[in-house]
């Protein structure tokens, strides 16, 4: 006997949810990674073809977020066991 979550995996990728899931999950993640200070400072996050569009108001924070959108990406992926994130662009 399988557990419930094998069922639900499988029915996930079946109908392409998978990624719809995991897509959700992104702000979640990254406010996790940067903090909740930091993550005060987002106007707005976007995903699109695997590009994570990060548009901050404040000069000093959109460089820092710049400086560490290579271990963003890699994080994000880590915690989704994918690689979703192809890119992260902060504006």
């Amino acid at each position: 006997m399988k557990p419930l979550a094998y069922f639900l995996h499988i029915l996930l990728e079946e109908r392409g949810l998978r990624e719809k899931l995991d897509q959700s999950r992104i702000p979640e993640i990254f406010r996790s990674i940067v903090g909740e200070a930091a993550f005060r400072k987002i106007e707005s996050l976007s995903f699109t073809n695997g590009e994570l569009v990060i548009r901050v108001s404040s000069p000093v924070w959109r460089i820092e977020l710049r400086l560490r959108a290579e271990k963003i990406r890699h994080h994000i992926n880590s915690q989704l066991g994918n690689s979703l994130v192809e890119k992260v662009t902060v504006v």
